[in-house]
């Protein structure tokens, strides 16, 4: 044999060697890829990562972290071959330590002596855990650092050329497949939120009234706007018979679903105390105790219950704690004060009761925050621009006048629909 034909097939068997480690590295991605895209779930995902990326080099252990952009902490999401007292060693940081060099570049690290690395932070923990070596490398979606993959042996040493690259290559998958992970979680969520707004809005709807009363002596007109995210405005109108009936407003803490079943408690509540004979601030009592026996601490209600007796033009009331409605009487302005403080706190609160004598021609405005606080760069719609509003269109019907305020308000307000449900009541008084 030649020298010209040793060196030839030393070329041919080197390249030969070069493709089978280049198959090798396909064909170990491609079984990767395949494992990873099994599943959107990503608690699995990051678990098969790990598992996957240890047994594809032949190491003892892999773990995977994340980072947490605010506190810049590399976070352990998962982990293969490492015992509990290993991954509960200590917090790692993005930048100090090996993280350092390899997080906002995605860099590899390589530690050969886990020992004597000045680099690593655990040496003593990694030497009661058997680990020599490490290799480490960030994880990046678009330029943007995500985490950190590791591996970790039992023994020191040298990672290859070719393991470097199909670690690599490894984790390019994992940061591919954790961001459409991440991708998928973010829609799922965004679907089961609007699954419960449309329960909730649901329940808000049929608890409100379908039809405005018609009672003889006033015209009363009312209105509620659910915002985007459905608070716990709602407003109600009880025939008692006769000349009377009862007119409540009231705004529960909470929005979506724990605010709609509060609203539904309250008014389910409410409405069962009405069945027997009370005093306005009696049924206001009872259901002040109900709701903080039955509700969690961080839940209120405000809340306006009135009743009205037309026979003698008066409506008795209590407030708790709600916007206080406003009487409009030939320039004057008065506000309906009287009660005592939001139901759901204290279960031994003591409400009173106050009472308007209607004059013809008085407007009565009812209201919820979302009225008054509906803003544009942050100044407050507010109760004196109600009021002016009012007062411009006090000879209008009741109907009428809503229309103005609402309208002023869609004109005044920035993205109301975004910021809390809007609801209004306005009574005239026919005398």
């Amino acid at each position: 044999m030649t020298a010209y034909t040793r060196r030839e097939k030393i070329k041919t068997t080197e390249r030969e060697k070069r493709q089978q480690r280049r198959i090798k590295e396909l064909t170990a991605l491609y079984e990767v890829s395949k494992l990873l895209t099994s599943t959107m779930e990503m608690n699995d995902i990051l678990s098969l990562i790990v598992e996957t990326t240890a047994k594809t080099l032949g190491v003892k252990a892999c773990s995977l972290r994340l980072l947490d952009e605010k506190t810049g902490e590399m976070v352990l999401k998962a982990a293969y071959g490492l015992s509990e007292n290993y991954i509960k060693k200590g917090q790692v940081f993005a930048w100090r330590g090996v993280y350092r060099d390899v997080v906002s570049k995605g860099d590899v690290a390589i530690v050969y002596d886990v020992a004597t690395d000045p680099r690593f932070e655990y040496s003593k923990e990694a030497s009661n855990e058997g680990i020599k070596s490490m290799l480490i490398v960030g994880l990046l979606i678009q330029d943007k650092p995500i985490g950190g993959l590791s591996v970790y042996t039992d023994r020191h040493y040298h990672f290859s050329q070719g393991q470097i690259q199909i670690f690599k290559g490894i984790a390019n998958e994992a940061a591919a497949v954790i961001e459409k992970a991440r991708l998928y979680e973010e829609r799922v969520q965004r679907q089961r939120i609007e699954q419960e707004l449309a329960a909730a809005a649901k329940i808000q709807a049929n608890l409100m009234p379908q039809k405005i009363p018609y009672i003889r002596g006033c015209q009363i007109a009312a209105k509620n706007i659910p915002s985007k995210m459905i608070g716990g405005d709602f407003f109600d109108f009880i025939d008692f018979g006769g000349s009377h009936w009862g007119m409540v407003i009231a705004d529960v803490s909470g929005k979506g679903i724990p605010g709609a079943i509060l609203m539904a408690s309250t008014r389910a509540t409410l409405r069962a105390y009405l069945e027997d004979p009370h005093t306005v601030k009696e049924v206001v009592t009872n259901l002040n105790r109900v709701l903080c026996r039955d509700t969690q601490s961080d839940q209120f209600v405000t809340l306006f219950y009135g009743m009205l007796d037309m026979s003698e033009a008066t409506l008795i009331y209590t407030n708790a704690g709600h916007n206080p409605p406003i009487l409009f009487r030939k320039g004057e302005r008065i506000f309906l004060q009287e009660g005592g403080m939001i139901l759901g706190v204290i279960p031994t609160a003591i409400y009173q009761e106050g009472i308007l004598h209607l004059k013809k021609n008085d407007v009565v405005v009812f209201y919820t925050d979302g009225v008054t606080e509906s803003s544009r760069n942050d100044t407050y719609f507010g109760v004196d621009r109600l009021s002016e509003i009012v007062r411009d269109n006090i000879s209008l019907n009741a109907e009428e006048i809503m229309d103005k305020i609402l309208k002023n308000i869609d004109s005044f307000a920035d993205n109301r629909l975004e910021g809390d449900d809007t609801t209004i009541i306005v009574l005239k008084y026919l005398g």
